[in-house]
């Protein structure tokens, strides 16, 4: 079935009614998080007016994520993902009007805001993957290409609106009506979802094991997988080796190109148009899957080549037109390795596949940053990320050789029980 050209893919993947109403919804549930966000770390620092409880709590909040990622995937193969949606989506809203009524009502302190975090954070370990999940169900593998690629659109606009939202309302309302203002974007989510009439095929019988069990299959299912594993390398590699540069950034603007916070400003919407570009280049693509696997390749190519610019100028305005290069290319390589990986996985293996992949997203720049920023204490700024970077080039020289046989296996359809 061919794919209208340009917008009409964008207009196809709209006129699915359920896909509209999960996109209104996860919409306002990304604004709703990002509204959270602010009011956390501005009651965080009320309770203790302590930086280091600042990161304490940045940390409390994702490690459940990292602890229960694995077994998450498990779960969402083994259920109806839907339901796994609504449940872990009210529970979120459960959450955000549990923290309005105790900000509200004076009872909250640093020790209980602690617990309740800990909640959340084993809550979002598995609304993530069965989030996504979810996508492949509404539009199918054709699509999917531009519902990842809105996705991204989505979660870049939030992270601009969510933060105005919420300090908006910290200044006009106070940090409780913060928590009762993303209780209402989380509302909205958790009615779309019941409003939805899409119904997922229950997964196959198959022999009763152990979670753990059935998580090392998983584990050993994407890495044995030639077109899955290749994929995950490159995700792997681009965190590790290119990623971290957005953490360094405030120490290049300051030490390198010798601006003030205006330059990091600048800095970080360059990135963003860049980003945002891309996002909507590839949710217009008319191609579905075909193709994904070079513009997957070629994103680390990309990113690598920026980067080295990046860190090799001292001029300001090139290294403007650098990391918009590294925006672009990122969300580019990000929206084609994740439908790659989505549409390859066998389908009762997909919601583990999506469990390790937002792990091992989020994990390898964390631990890249904390390598990178380690020896650039004794190295300076620029020599790790320039080796890092062209590490990256040198391992597109491999990957483009194995461009055909990775086509063959991402590229083809997927068959077997539930696969769409």
């Amino acid at each position: 079935m061919k794919i209208p050209g340009g917008f009409g893919a964008l207009r196809r993947t709209f006129a699915i009614r359920d896909y509209r109403l999960f996109v209104i919804g996860n919409l306002t549930s990304n604004i709703g998080l990002w509204t959270q966000r602010v009011a956390l770390l501005w009651l965080t620092w009320e309770l203790t007016r302590s930086a280091a409880w600042l990161g304490a709590i940045a940390i409390i909040e994702s490690a459940p994520m990292f602890f229960f990622a694995l077994i998450a995937g498990t779960v969402v193969d083994r259920v109806d993902y839907f339901k796994l949606l609504r449940i872990t989506q009210s529970m979120s809203l459960v959450y955000a009007v549990a923290m309005a009524v105790l900000t509200l009502g004076g009872w909250m302190n640093i020790w209980l805001l602690v617990a309740i975090v800990i909640v959340r954070g084993t809550v979002t370990a598995f609304n993530r993957p069965s989030r996504m999940t979810v996508i492949f169900s509404l539009v199918g593998r054709d699509m999917l290409p531009s519902a990842v690629a809105l996705n991204s659109i989505i979660f870049n606009v939030s992270r601009f609106i969510g933060p105005a939202v919420g300090g908006s309302v910290i200044v006009l309302a106070g940090i409780g009506w913060t928590f009762a203002a993303a209780a209402g974007l989380f509302f909205v989510f958790t009615l779309m979802l019941h409003l939805i009439s899409t119904r997922v095929a229950p997964p196959p019988a198959r022999e009763k094991r152990s979670i753990a069990a059935e998580t090392m299959e998983g584990l050993k299912y994407m890495l044995v997988h030639p077109g899955i594993r290749i994929q995950m390398l490159l995700l792997v590699m681009i965190g590790f080796l290119a990623k971290p540069l957005s953490d360094l950034l405030p120490g290049f603007v300051s030490d390198v190109f010798g601006r003030g916070p205006e330059g990091l400003a600048i800095f970080t919407s360059s990135y963003g148009a860049g980003a945002m570009i891309g996002a909507f280049y590839m949710a217009s693509r008319d191609k579905g899957v075909s193709g994904l696997t070079v513009i997957s390749i070629c994103g680390v190519l990309l990113i690598g080549l920026g980067t080295l610019l990046f860190v090799a100028t001292p001029i300001f305005l090139v290294g403007c037109v650098a990391i918009f290069i590294i925006g672009l290319a990122a969300i580019m390589q990000n929206v084609a390795n994740q439908t790659l990986i989505q549409s390859a996985s066998d389908p009762v293996m997909r919601g583990r596949v999506i469990s390790n992949h937002g792990l091992v997203q989020h994990c390898a720049p964390s631990i890249g940053a904390l390598i990178m920023g380690t020896i650039a204490e004794h190295a300076g700024l620029r020599p790790p990320l320039a080796v890092g970077a062209a590490v990256c080039v040198l391992f597109w020289i491999w990957a483009w050789q194995q461009r055909r046989a990775l086509m063959r296996a991402l590229e083809t359809p997927v068959t077997g029980p539930g696969a769409t």
